[in-house]
Order: C-alpha cells, then sequence, then structure tokens
C-alpha cells in the first residue's frame, strides 16, 4: 500500500514538473515573438514615409465646422394656402346647404 502511493506521489511530482517545463517554455516562445515583433515594427516604422497632409477645399472646410446633421428649410406660399382653405371654406357651405335643402 505503501508502494503505491509513494509512486502515485513521484507520479504527480513528475507531472507537476512537466507542466512547469511546458509553462515556462511556452512563456519564453511568447517573450521571443513579442520582442520579435516589436523589432519588425521598430524596424517598419524607421522605414515609413510620414504622408504630407492635403489641403482641403473651402467647402470642404464648411463641411467640417457645421455642427448640424440635417437643415431643412420650408418655405408656404401664403397666397396658395389661402386659396386652399377657402375654397374648403366654401365647398363645406355648399354641401351643407345641399344636405338641408335634401333633408327639409
Amino acid at each position: 500500500m505503501a508502494d503505491r502511493n509513494t509512486a502515485a506521489q513521484q507520479k504527480a511530482e513528475a507531472e507537476k514538473k512537466a507542466a512547469a517545463q511546458k509553462k515556462a517554455e511556452a512563456e519564453k516562445k511568447s517573450a521571443a515573438q513579442k520582442k520579435a515583433a516589436s523589432q519588425q515594427k521598430n524596424a517598419g516604422a524607421a522605414n515609413q514615409v510620414v504622408p504630407t497632409t492635403k489641403e482641403r477645399s473651402v467647402a470642404q472646410k464648411k463641411r467640417d465646422g457645421r455642427s448640424e446633421l440635417l437643415k431643412v428649410s420650408v418655405y408656404l406660399d401664403t397666397g396658395k394656402v389661402l386659396g386652399i382653405a377657402s375654397l374648403g371654406v366654401v365647398s363645406a357651405a355648399i354641401l351643407v346647404a345641399a344636405l338641408a335643402f335634401i333633408a327639409g
């Protein structure tokens, strides 16, 4: 019985050591990859050309300066509105008179 316990303990210790080694190797590998990526990034940044800023047109500057999302303008021709309203009043009067004539 004691042999089984010691064998199980030795096996557990060996598994722990193997897991720790795998973890350490994975950390070393990821650190090396990060270092290589940062070196490539730094090398790439040194070779890049800084783009020149493009001049914006006057219309583009005006568009950028606006803070409103949408502007809607409504223009009413009061003559037409009054004409349509008066037409409705006259037609309503005619219909009421016709209804009174028919009903009476």
